[in-house]
């Protein structure tokens, strides 16, 4: 049995916040817009135990109940690790922990979607989808900086920044893309394109935190445009 009264989109704001808090953790840590990082980190902890009530007080069927019962476990780990003074040693274990929170996240979003009674637009699933990605690569770049790197991170990078372009290019088909939601979506592609520059610079060598900076800022602007066309079309699901 699916879940009633939640779209398999706005359960993918869990795997969204899963990557941004490892994304905001490692900001933190090596001193990237560190600030406003404490402040968006303290603010995602508390996006999550909302989204994660929401989700999970409205599910039916034992499998879903399981995997969010799992999820609460995996989440309450990982927010005390990711709380925890932010340095290369922290963000190891967070690395490890994210992965299966977002893992597990993002397998809640397919079992809403798969039990067939999710009737918001498939393209808040897309919009939902490129938001996670917004983080996601991001958080790689940091990641990287840190050594925490290895074969399976480099070809998941490379497939994020692919996916996301292809994901944007697919939104431009959604009916009725106009006025605002059009404007959304075309600034997250030119942001997408700085971000893939910034990218490129960075693996030049050229001033690595300048460079982490504006991937940063890229990923959170693609993320609000992304999270707006999200809203939009669960608005209007039959668009």
């Amino acid at each position: 049995m699916a879940a009633t009264g939640v779209s398999a989109a706005s359960a993918l704001r869990l795997a969204t916040l899963g990557e941004r808090i490892a994304k905001l953790h490692a900001q933190v840590g090596q001193g990237i817009l560190a600030e406003r990082s404490k402040r968006a980190l303290a603010e995602a902890f508390g996006q999550f135990d909302t989204t994660l009530r929401q989700v999970a007080g409205a599910t039916s069927g034992t499998e879903i109940r399981e995997n969010y019962l799992l999820l609460g476990m995996l989440w309450r780990e990982y927010r005390d690790m990711a709380g925890r003074p932010a340095n290369h040693d922290t963000g190891r274990k967070v690395r490890e922990r994210c992965e299966e929170v977002v893992w597990i996240a993002a397998k809640g979003s397919r079992l809403i979607q798969d039990g067939g009674r999710d009737g918001q637009s498939a393209w808040a699933l897309r919009a939902s989808q490129a938001s996670v990605l917004s983080q996601r690569i991001p958080k790689l770049h940091l990641w990287r900086r840190w050594d925490l790197e290895d074969d399976a991170a480099k070809r998941e990078l490379r497939e994020s920044e692919e996916n996301l372009g292809r994901t944007l290019v697919a939104l431009r088909e959604a009916p009725g893309l106009e006025g605002t939601l059009l404007a959304q979506l075309q600034s997250a592609e030119s942001q997408l394109t700085f971000m893939l520059n910034a990218a490129k610079e960075l693996a030049k060598g050229a001033a690595a935190a300048k460079q982490l900076e504006f991937i940063a800022k890229t990923g959170d602007h693609i993320l609000e445009a992304t999270e707006q066309l999200r809203a939009a079309f669960e608005a209007s699901p039959a668009a």
